[in-house]
């Protein structure tokens, strides 16, 4: 994973991960995400995009945290056999309704999603705009209500990624190290923990290197492992 940084005043919309490194880090595959942001054909059926590309070969931080919080809605019992175009007509509609550029990625997310929720159980892309307009009585599914416990928030964006949870000092922050997981407050990304260890170095020699607990290092290696699945 490595790319330049973009420029100062873009850090959390400027190209950012390859669609490989944005799936590895939502945890879907490449496809999905290239399906998510430019569409796809079946046969003779063509599906319009969930979210809409700045850029051709990458995606910034906060298109990649979307794609994460979709591919969350997706997993989720709720969303279990529910077709992405539903979930990109639910978005569309709260992007819209709002007036908020990145729904899946602000602040009001908590506020909102419920009625993304309730567009999801009334059925479909042919339910209507008012069908997110219910009172807010539905509740994100679990696995969305986590990802946004995950999130730190900033003039209402999100602006760091605590992908294990925020217990645990793994970050993952446009403003550090292009981007890459990091140690909060160490400097220390993921992949160098994970690269020592792969050249034979124990865990309590790379816990001391680094002045961290052994128990972190296992913790940085077991979440390494996830992305890299």
């Amino acid at each position: 994973m490595g790319r330049s940084a973009p420029a100062a005043n873009d850090w959390r919309v400027g190209s950012m991960y390859t669609f490989m490194e944005a799936g590895c880090l939502a945890h879907v595959s490449t496809t999905t995400v290239k399906n998510w942001l430019f569409g796809y054909s079946s046969g003779d059926r063509t599906v319009a995009p969930l979210f809409h590309p700045r850029d051709e070969t990458a995606v910034s931080f906060l298109q990649m945290i979307e794609i994460m919080v979709a591919a969350r809605f997706r997993k989720s019992k709720l969303g279990r056999g529910v077709r992405f175009s539903t979930v990109r007509d639910a978005y569309t509609n709260a992007r819209d309704s709002f007036g908020i550029e990145y729904p899946f990625a602000h602040l009001r997310l908590d506020a909102f999603g419920g009625h993304i929720v309730h567009f999801l159980q009334q059925g479909g892309p042919s339910a209507s705009v008012q069908s997110i307009d219910a009172p807010a009585q539905w509740t994100l599914p679990e696995p969305v209500s986590q990802a946004v416990d995950q999130l730190e928030y900033e003039q209402d964006l999100a602006t760091r990624w605590f992908p294990v949870g925020k217990a645990v000092p793994i970050v993952v922050d446009p403003r550090l190290s292009t981007g890459l997981p990091t140690i909060l407050g160490r400097g220390v990304t993921v992949l160098a923990i994970r690269k020592r260890f792969k050249a034979g170095l124990r865990i309590e020699f790379i816990a001391e290197d680094f002045e961290m607990e052994p128990s972190l290092v296992e913790t940085a290696l077991q979440y390494w492992e996830q992305i890299a699945a």
